[in-house]
């Protein structure tokens, strides 16, 4: 098991939802099909939502992005 920090964790957990929620938008923007698309603007919400909790947590724990 890996021993990170509070910091480490959170600005990895930071990276990797900012880059899924910029492929899934980007992919939401590419898709013709309306399920799909739906899918993907789905998918994106959430990433947002995680992004907003990780940010509060790190303000928390006065961690800078």
């Amino acid at each position: 098991m890996a021993n990170w920090s509070m910091e480490e964790a959170l600005r990895m957990a930071l990276r990797l939802e900012e880059e899924n929620f910029v492929e899934y938008e980007k992919s939401a923007a590419e898709a013709t099909n309306p399920g799909v698309k739906a899918m993907f603007l789905f998918l994106a919400g959430e990433e947002r939502n995680h992004l907003k909790l990780i940010r509060e947590k790190m303000a928390q724990f006065n961690i800078t992005p």
